[in-house]
């Protein structure tokens, strides 16, 4: 009985088998192997080769001059072509080319272009930053791994202009607001106006018989406000009045000389009343600013040998000489200076006059544009390695 048992159950699992043998074998032969990807498919993802991208951008242009290796976002590339420069940033995973708003964080482009006007404002004279904030030029940006340049081109200023307008913007200002990988400097500079250069042209100019309560606040405006500098030869007994004048005008990185105490001729007084009146005008500068005179203008420009041999001051004169006070016209004195300054002139005007203020509203944008950086007479000798000797007259530091 046992053995009809077990033979049924071994001929039950002989046709199990031989049934799921069937069905396998003709499984195999109906089912078609499917490929993980379709190449013909229309959801491919085709393969991008950035390299090769940023190969025919760099077949396409000439004279490259920058191409980063530090930045893992996107590779920044510049050109220079025609005498202006030209950029690119190519997405390393996308190969696509991204602008400036690509690289700022959401929500921080406006503090970024504050920035930038803050470091323009820093830079350049006031009517220079008003033509980019009114004009519609184009802004070029060379991004590199630790600083930013920003190229102005096609912007219309007050005054043609002979420099090429730029601003370095170093990382450390603008950390906050970039959405890419960055270097910062330990140490860096902001480009200030006031950091003159020995490389360009200068004049240095000068204003007589003040300070003038009514007038200094206004000069010392103009000049900060075109990133110029010059020296006030102040007459002791204006200074005595307006103490505040004297003390502003030395604050605001100007220079202040002496025209003596009492405006005194030089060359018809004693020597002994001469160096009183310098000693004088000295000592009351001391008392407001605590610091020396170190050059003296002799009034009416009158002196002699024996001035010269016993006053212990460089003695500045001038090589241009508006005469405002005796024109009062603000053509006249612009003309005058515009058609005979040159590198290494001093120019002469006062503090008194509104004629002579609104001139030079004009004069400096105008010396600007020209090249001319406007300073004080110790800047001027600084940027023409000349030292100021005391027994000696200067008129100009031309040549």
């Amino acid at each position: 009985m046992k053995y009809k048992v077990f033979r049924i159950i071994f001929i039950i699992l002989i046709i199990v088998l031989l049934v799921l043998a069937t069905y396998f074998v003709f499984k195999g032969f109906t089912l078609e192997e499917k490929p993980l990807i379709d190449d013909n498919s229309s959801t491919s993802v085709p393969i991008i080769n950035v390299e090769e991208i940023i190969g025919n951008v760099k077949s396409e242009n000439s004279n490259l001059i920058y191409e980063s290796t530090q930045i893992e976002e996107f590779t920044s590339l510049a050109f220079l072509e025609n005498d202006r420069v030209k950029t690119y940033f190519i997405d390393e995973d996308t190969g696509e080319e991204l602008s400036i708003e690509d690289l700022i964080k959401e929500g921080k482009l406006e503090d970024f272009k504050n920035k930038e006007l803050e470091l323009l404002n820093l830079k350049y004279p006031e009517f220079i930053v008003q033509g980019i904030i009114d004009g519609n030029g184009n802004k070029v940006y060379l991004v590199k791994e630790n600083e930013m340049i920003i190229y102005y081109y096609d912007y219309t200023y007050l005054y043609d202009v002979e420099e090429e307008i730029t601003l370095k913007i170093n990382y450390n200002e603008i950390h906050d607001y970039l959405d890419f990988t960055h270097l910062l400097d330990s140490e860096y500079t902001n480009e200030d106006g006031y950091q003159y250069s020995k490389d360009k042209k200068v004049v240095a100019i000068t204003f007589d018989d003040g300070p003038s309560s009514k007038y200094n606040a206004k000069f010392l405006d103009v000049l900060a406000r075109n990133k110029a500098h010059a020296t006030f030869f102040m007459v002791g007994t204006m200074m005595q009045t307006c103490q505040k004048c004297v003390l502003d005008t030395y604050q605001s990185g100007n220079e202040v000389a002496s025209h003596t105490y009492n405006h005194l001729n030089m060359k018809t007084s004693s020597i002994e009343d001469v160096n009183a009146s310098i000693k004088k005008t000295d000592d009351l500068f001391y008392q407001i600013t605590n610091d020396h005179i170190k050059y003296v203008r002799p009034p009416y420009g009158a002196y002699n040998k024996t001035t010269l041999e016993n006053v212990d001051y460089p003695l500045i004169l001038w090589n241009l000489d508006t005469e405002d006070w005796r024109y009062r016209d603000v053509d006249h004195i612009v003309n005058y200076v515009m058609e005979n300054v040159s590198d290494g002139s001093i120019i002469l005007m006062h503090e008194l006059y509104e004629t002579s203020l609104q001139a030079l509203e004009i004069l400096l944008p105008k010396l600007y544009a020209e090249g001319y950086q406007v300073v004080s007479v110790g800047e001027l000798a600084s940027l023409k390695d000349r030292v100021l000797e005391a027994h000696h007259a200067y008129r100009s530091l031309q040549g």
